[in-house]
């Protein structure tokens, strides 16, 4: 997978959107801000949820490769969700 530089917080979701191609499709992840605040145990702003993505990136692009790799969940579909029990499914 190949994840694209930028992220976004997406008020209407309320959490961060990131991105990634694989063989030319184009698929979007969302991470919840309950997520980002609850799995880390900080303060509920949105500057934190934010920083949480940001210094934990490359732990969410892992679980965004092995939710479509394994699950093979289609890229068409809206955003894949990665919610706080995926974490912990997953072991984020």
């Amino acid at each position: 997978m190949e994840f694209e530089d930028a992220a976004w917080w997406d008020d209407k979701f309320s959490g961060v959107k990131f991105a990634a191609k694989v063989a030319g499709k184009r698929y979007v992840f969302a991470v919840s801000r309950s997520a980002l605040i609850d799995f880390f145990q900080t303060a509920d702003t949105k500057e934190q949820a934010f920083l949480n993505f940001e210094e934990n990136r490359s732990r969410f692009e892992r679980i965004a490769t092995r939710r479509v790799v394994e699950e093979k969940l289609p890229h068409d579909d809206g955003p894949i969700v990665i919610t706080y029990l995926i974490c912990i499914e997953y072991q984020l």
